[in-house]
């Protein structure tokens, strides 16, 4: 069936457009047995408003863009929900888009958002990308852009992380703790930088008990990490791993009960968006990387972005809020 449109209402009733509009929308200019005669002719032809043609007019969608490297049951799901708290207390809708970790798809959903008015941006950057040009063609159109949890080093739009260097730290106290003396160490892509910033502080850690025997394993998949540990496992003897994420943890957590390893005094030490050691094993000791909180604060700061007086929201650099 076609979309009523104002335009049709106002052939019906051999009234001008805007005489429609503004009867649907209560203006007092507008006779009450006017206003009476278009509600109920929009009413029994089921006219819906058209959002966009209201928006564009308004200069605001009230929609923004969700851009991720992956769609994933690690992590994502708290943020999205964390998001969309913030989103739709303030009346915005938002559309994800997976960049399936590749940079050009990446640049592909930047033109998505702009063709599609949205109002801001949150994107959280795939493996490939090394630098924040390509986000420069949304300051130009003037979006506001917040990057969260995948950043690269630049000095133009503000990022949400989480305090990685605090955060491994941390873990690698709870092994020493523990008394564990010979341990293995679980990261991910060691390209990334949030790799690197967990691998130097949780090593910088361990290095100051010197008794402390330190194995470094990269992976970039949970099946990855169970492939390796099948052949690791049984050439060492480890009292205590680190996992540096859920998906590592997950690897882990399987390889470990293949081998009979589960259930003995070996420690598990993970970070974790906290969900997911709960019902793995309930010994696993875990620092949590709370996804709900990331998601409504990088919300929050977009939306103070978008209302900011300033079109252009990228003028104060550098600004890096750690979790």
């Amino acid at each position: 069936m076609k979309r009523i449109t104002i335009k049709d209402l106002a052939k019906m009733l051999n009234i001008s457009t805007s005489t429609v509009s503004r009867a649907l929308k209560d203006h007092p200019d507008i006779s009450s047995s006017v206003k009476r005669k278009v509600k109920e002719a929009a009413e029994a032809l089921n006219y819906v408003p058209n959002d966009f043609a209201i928006s564009f007019r308004k200069n605001s969608s009230k929609v923004i863009g969700l851009i991720v490297p992956e769609i994933s049951m690690f992590f994502l799901p708290s943020i999205i929900n964390g998001i969309s708290s913030v989103l739709n207390k303030e009346g915005y809708r938002f559309f994800i888009l997976s960049s399936n970790d590749s940079y050009e798809t990446e640049k592909e959903h930047i033109e998505t958002c702009i063709n599609s008015r949205v109002d801001g941006v949150l994107i959280s950057l795939t493996n490939e990308t090394k630098d924040a040009e390509h986000l420069k063609r949304l300051k130009e159109m003037e979006i506001p852009v917040i990057i969260f949890d995948k950043t690269v080093p630049q000095h133009t739009f503000e990022s949400v992380i989480f305090d990685n260097i605090k955060t491994a730290e941390q873990c690698a106290e709870k092994l020493i703790d523990q008394n564990c003396n010979n341990i293995l160490a679980i990261f991910g892509d060691e390209n990334l930088e949030i790799t690197q910033s967990r691998l130097r502080s949780f090593e910088n850690r361990i290095r100051q008990s010197p008794a402390v025997q330190l194995h470094i394993l990269f992976c970039k998949s949970a099946d990855m990490v169970k492939q390796k540990l099948d052949i690791l496992l049984d050439d060492h003897s480890f009292d205590g791993f680190f996992a540096m994420s859920d998906e590592t943890l997950m690897g882990l957590h399987s390889s470990l009960i293949k081998k009979n390893l589960n259930n003995t005094n070996k420690k598990v030490v993970a970070i974790s968006e906290g969900t997911l050691p709960k019902y793995l094993d309930e010994t696993y000791e875990y620092q949590i990387n709370d996804g709900y909180r990331m998601g409504t604060f990088a919300a929050t700061k977009l939306m103070e972005a978008i209302r900011k007086s300033t079109p252009d929201v990228s003028e104060k650099p550098d600004s890096c809020y750690y979790l």
